[in-house]
């Protein structure tokens, strides 16, 4: 029996002698029978492809540009030679979507979300080909018979792409999306995918990115362990696009006093540190300290005013020294 094995950019064809006929058909149950026999490979008339995306929710920034990827999914990769149609005489295979509708952007289709399209494509070695497109099957040149089969680590792939403005929360929702069908008007292939969800996310920004704190001239009895010169650390979180912040987390950094290292090191005068806090909540703000953090809960608004006190506390056991108040700290805000 003669075999002859030929790969294409999608599908691989295995040559058995064969009887000619006109097209690509879908695999009969005595195609399947006769490539087990021959240990050529596996087959069934319809193969069942499942494309699954990395992650169930995603969240992107609101100024994501329009054609930029927002997220993508794999089906399994195929492990063996897997036959999905007979071509006794080449032929045709036909890869498309089921009742997509392109958006304004080239090869991508609208979901179900505006502003939310898609792309469904074949992934092999060094072949990345988008829905929809047509294989062609070559006839075997010495007359053996054809069967058309997606190579071992070949997949299939889908991206999420943005193709407009996008709402706050939403979720885009799959199903059936595309088919494989042969020459005999038979499907050989099906395709569906899943749910993701996309938020967006707010675009944020402090109103100051800079504050000096002067806290003028005092003497040693205007400071003790507990309290002393202070003054107001404001500053209001803005933020626009669909989706207002749930969450705005505060932290502090900078270098811990030797003494309490709860507060900053003053590089001035000694045996004086300094106290980020929070009077409404009796936060402090502990430097380089992970769990000491200032979460606001805006609430829907699209703003967050924060009102700290920066105090000047004595530490260590002797007087402090004559000289400057002087530190340098960073406020990071994380934003969910």
């Amino acid at each position: 029996m003669m075999k002859r094995l030929v790969f294409f950019l999608l599908f691989a064809s295995l040559a058995l002698s064969r009887g000619a006929l006109a097209a690509c058909a879908q695999l009969s149950a005595a195609d399947i029978a006769q490539m087990q026999q021959n240990g050529t490979g596996i087959g069934q008339p319809t193969l069942p492809v499942t494309v699954l995306f990395q992650q169930g929710s995603v969240s992107i920034d609101p100024d994501l540009p329009i054609g930029s990827e927002i997220t993508s999914g794999e089906s399994m990769p195929i492990v063996t030679n897997t036959a999905v149609a007979v071509c006794p005489n080449g032929g045709n295979l036909f890869l498309s979507y089921l009742t997509a509708t392109p958006s304004a952007l080239p090869n991508v289709y609208q979901t179900n979300v505006p502003g939310v399209g898609f792309q469904l494509a074949y992934i092999g070695t060094g072949v990345n080909l988008v829905f929809p497109f047509t294989q062609k099957v070559a006839a075997n040149a010495t007359g053996g018979v054809t069967y058309s089969y997606l190579a071992p680590t070949s997949r299939f792939g889908i991206k999420l792409i943005k193709t407009g403005d996008i709402g706050s929360n939403v979720t885009v929702v799959f199903g059936p999306i595309a088919q494989g069908t042969a020459e005999d008007g038979k499907t050989i292939l099906t395709f569906d995918a899943g749910t993701v969800n996309i938020k967006v996310l707010p675009s944020c920004a402090v109103n100051t990115s800079t504050l000096n704190i002067d806290f003028g001239t005092f003497g040693p009895r205007d400071v003790s362990t507990t309290s002393g010169p202070t003054q107001p650390v404001n500053f209001t979180m803005q933020c626009t696009g669909p989706t207002p912040p749930v969450s705005i987390t505060a932290a502090l950094a900078g270098t811990p006093d030797t003494d309490d290292a709860s507060l900053l090191k003053n590089t001035g005068a000694q045996n004086l540190a300094i106290r980020l806090s929070e009077p409404s909540s009796g936060t402090v703000l502990k430097p380089n300290d992970p769990n000491s953090t200032l979460v606001h809960a805006p609430g829907g608004a699209m703003q967050s005013p924060f009102a700290l006190d920066a105090t000047v506390l004595r530490v260590g056991s002797t007087t402090p020294t004559t000289g400057k108040i002087q530190a340098t700290a960073t406020i990071t805000l994380s934003i969910l």
